[in-house]
């Protein structure tokens, strides 16, 4: 009788143990599975970060050039204006924007 208990013991343990780590296994994998979901997520907002940070950089930039394009402009227009003013004419003190008329 005692060896009977002691075989059913026996087999009542192998099939605790085999059953537990069963679960151990099947908690690390889910655990596993979490975390490699877990770095895909930040992964995936990482990139979503970078791309739309990358679109207003061009955005301002952007804006940034046609400012200065208009800045430029000005400046051409401001000088072809004052070129114009000035060419062949003398002021009222007796030079030329230029400084070659003479009174």
């Amino acid at each position: 009788m005692k060896l009977i208990k002691g075989i059913f013991v026996i087999a009542v343990l192998a099939i605790l143990t085999v059953s537990c780590d069963q679960t151990k296994k099947e908690q690390a994998t889910d655990a596993a599975e979490q975390a490699v979901e877990a770095v895909e997520e930040a992964a995936d907002k990482t990139a979503d970060a970078v791309e739309a940070t990358a679109e207003e950089a061009e955005k301002v930039i952007d804006s940034a050039a046609a400012d200065a394009e208009k800045v430029v402009d000005s400046a051409k227009a401001m000088a072809d204006s004052a070129i114009k003013k000035c060419e062949g004419k003398c002021s009222k003190d007796g030079k030329s924007c230029d400084g070659s008329c003479k009174a």
